[in-house]
Protein backbone atom coordinates (compact mmCIF):
# COMPACT_ATOMS: atom_id res chain seq x y z
CA UNK A 1 0.00 0.00 0.00
CA UNK A 2 1.05 3.53 -0.73
CA UNK A 3 -0.02 6.83 0.66
CA UNK A 4 -0.54 10.04 -1.31
CA UNK A 5 -1.32 13.58 -0.24
CA UNK A 6 -4.03 15.32 -2.26
CA UNK A 7 -4.35 19.10 -2.17
CA UNK A 8 -7.95 20.16 -2.56
CA UNK A 9 -8.77 23.83 -2.12
CA UNK A 10 -5.40 24.32 -0.47
CA UNK A 11 -6.01 21.69 2.20
CA UNK A 12 -3.93 18.49 2.36
CA UNK A 13 -5.64 15.10 2.54
CA UNK A 14 -3.64 11.90 3.07
CA UNK A 15 -5.15 8.97 1.16
CA UNK A 16 -4.03 5.34 1.04
CA UNK A 17 -3.99 3.55 -2.31
CA UNK A 18 -2.59 0.48 -4.03
CA UNK A 19 0.98 0.63 -5.28
CA UNK A 20 1.12 2.18 -8.75
CA UNK A 21 -2.22 3.99 -8.37
CA UNK A 22 -0.71 7.23 -7.05
CA UNK A 23 -0.77 9.14 -10.35
CA UNK A 24 -4.34 8.09 -11.11
CA UNK A 25 -5.52 9.11 -7.65
CA UNK A 26 -3.70 12.46 -8.01
CA UNK A 27 -5.59 13.08 -11.28
CA UNK A 28 -8.89 12.30 -9.58
CA UNK A 29 -8.02 14.65 -6.73
CA UNK A 30 -7.22 17.31 -9.33
CA UNK A 31 -10.68 16.82 -10.87
CA UNK A 32 -12.30 17.36 -7.48
CA UNK A 33 -10.20 20.47 -6.89
CA UNK A 34 -11.18 21.83 -10.34
CA UNK A 35 -14.85 21.15 -9.67
CA UNK A 36 -14.68 22.97 -6.31
CA UNK A 37 -12.87 25.90 -7.93
CA UNK A 38 -15.51 26.05 -10.67
CA UNK A 39 -18.23 26.21 -8.02
CA UNK A 40 -16.62 29.40 -6.76
CA UNK A 41 -17.33 30.94 -3.39
CA UNK A 42 -21.06 30.20 -3.46
CA UNK A 43 -20.70 26.78 -1.92
CA UNK A 44 -22.03 25.16 1.22
CA UNK A 45 -21.12 26.40 4.61
CA UNK A 46 -18.96 23.45 5.59
CA UNK A 47 -16.06 21.69 3.98
CA UNK A 48 -18.01 18.42 3.99
CA UNK A 49 -20.88 20.07 2.11
CA UNK A 50 -18.50 21.52 -0.46
CA UNK A 51 -16.92 18.12 -1.07
CA UNK A 52 -20.41 16.58 -1.29
CA UNK A 53 -21.47 19.12 -3.92
CA UNK A 54 -18.29 18.51 -5.92
CA UNK A 55 -18.88 14.75 -5.73
CA UNK A 56 -22.50 15.23 -6.86
CA UNK A 57 -21.41 17.34 -9.84
CA UNK A 58 -18.81 14.74 -10.83
CA UNK A 59 -21.35 11.93 -10.40
CA UNK A 60 -23.76 13.88 -12.63
CA UNK A 61 -21.09 14.24 -15.31
CA UNK A 62 -20.38 10.51 -15.10
CA UNK A 63 -24.10 9.75 -15.38
CA UNK A 64 -24.44 11.96 -18.48
CA UNK A 65 -21.37 10.35 -20.05
CA UNK A 66 -22.85 6.89 -19.45
CA UNK A 67 -26.16 8.04 -20.96
CA UNK A 68 -24.34 9.29 -24.05
CA UNK A 69 -22.55 5.95 -24.40
CA UNK A 70 -25.61 3.93 -23.53
CA UNK A 71 -26.26 1.41 -20.84
CA UNK A 72 -24.48 -1.35 -22.76
CA UNK A 73 -20.69 -0.97 -22.81
CA UNK A 74 -20.57 -3.83 -25.33
CA UNK A 75 -22.57 -1.69 -27.73
CA UNK A 76 -19.87 0.98 -27.55
CA UNK A 77 -17.25 -1.68 -28.25
CA UNK A 78 -19.25 -2.81 -31.29
CA UNK A 79 -19.51 0.79 -32.49
CA UNK A 80 -15.76 1.25 -32.10
CA UNK A 81 -15.09 -1.98 -34.04
CA UNK A 82 -17.51 -0.85 -36.76
CA UNK A 83 -15.77 2.52 -37.01
CA UNK A 84 -12.39 0.81 -37.17
CA UNK A 85 -13.67 -1.44 -39.98
CA UNK A 86 -15.06 1.61 -41.82
CA UNK A 87 -11.66 3.28 -41.44
CA UNK A 88 -9.86 0.20 -42.78
CA UNK A 89 -12.26 0.06 -45.75
CA UNK A 90 -11.72 3.76 -46.46
CA UNK A 91 -7.93 3.29 -46.33
CA UNK A 92 -8.21 0.30 -48.69
CA UNK A 93 -10.35 2.31 -51.11
CA UNK A 94 -7.85 5.18 -50.92
CA UNK A 95 -5.02 2.78 -51.81
CA UNK A 96 -7.04 1.41 -54.76
CA UNK A 97 -7.81 4.90 -56.03
CA UNK A 98 -4.16 5.86 -55.63
CA UNK A 99 -3.14 2.84 -57.73
CA UNK A 100 -5.72 3.75 -60.39
CA UNK A 101 -4.44 7.31 -60.42
CA UNK A 102 -0.87 6.06 -60.84
CA UNK A 103 -2.01 3.88 -63.78
CA UNK A 104 -3.79 6.83 -65.41
CA UNK A 105 -0.69 8.98 -64.96
CA UNK A 106 1.49 6.27 -66.49
CA UNK A 107 -0.88 6.00 -69.47
CA UNK A 108 -0.87 9.78 -69.87
CA UNK A 109 2.93 9.79 -69.83
CA UNK A 110 3.05 6.97 -72.42
CA UNK A 111 0.68 8.92 -74.70
CA UNK A 112 2.76 12.07 -74.26
CA UNK A 113 5.88 10.08 -75.09
CA UNK A 114 4.24 8.60 -78.22
CA UNK A 115 3.12 12.05 -79.31
CA UNK A 116 6.62 13.42 -78.81
CA UNK A 117 8.03 10.52 -80.89
CA UNK A 118 5.51 11.20 -83.67
CA UNK A 119 6.34 14.89 -83.68
CA UNK A 120 10.04 14.10 -83.74
CA UNK A 121 9.64 11.64 -86.61
CA UNK A 122 7.55 14.13 -88.59
CA UNK A 123 9.94 16.96 -87.87
CA UNK A 124 11.90 16.63 -91.13
CA UNK A 125 8.85 16.14 -93.34
CA UNK A 126 7.08 18.79 -95.31
CA UNK A 127 3.50 19.44 -94.29
CA UNK A 128 0.94 18.34 -96.86
CA UNK A 129 -1.16 21.46 -96.74
CA UNK A 130 -0.60 24.91 -95.52
CA UNK A 131 -3.64 26.60 -94.10
CA UNK A 132 -3.74 29.32 -96.75
CA UNK A 133 -3.61 26.94 -99.77
CA UNK A 134 -5.93 24.12 -98.63
CA UNK A 135 -8.90 25.25 -100.77
CA UNK A 136 -7.11 24.89 -104.14
CA UNK A 137 -5.73 21.50 -103.07
CA UNK A 138 -9.24 20.30 -102.17
CA UNK A 139 -10.53 21.51 -105.56
CA UNK A 140 -7.72 19.60 -107.34
CA UNK A 141 -8.58 16.49 -105.34
CA UNK A 142 -12.28 16.82 -106.23
CA UNK A 143 -11.39 17.16 -109.94
CA UNK A 144 -9.26 14.01 -109.78
CA UNK A 145 -12.05 12.09 -108.08
CA UNK A 146 -14.51 13.22 -110.78
CA UNK A 147 -12.12 12.13 -113.56
CA UNK A 148 -11.72 8.73 -111.88
CA UNK A 149 -15.48 8.40 -111.59
CA UNK A 150 -15.96 9.32 -115.28
CA UNK A 151 -13.33 6.79 -116.34
CA UNK A 152 -14.94 4.05 -114.25
CA UNK A 153 -18.40 4.86 -115.65
CA UNK A 154 -17.16 4.76 -119.22
CA UNK A 155 -15.49 1.39 -118.65
CA UNK A 156 -18.59 0.04 -116.98
CA UNK A 157 -20.82 1.06 -119.93
CA UNK A 158 -18.42 -0.59 -122.46
CA UNK A 159 -18.46 -3.94 -120.75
Amino acid sequence: MSEITLRIRGKAYKVACADGEEAHLARLGGMIDEKLSAMGTKTGSTEAQNLLFAALFLADELYEARQAVGDDPGKLTEQIKSLQQDNENAEKKQREISLELDAVRAERDAIANDLANIRSAAGGQETLFKRDDITPKLEQLADLIEKCADTLESRASVS
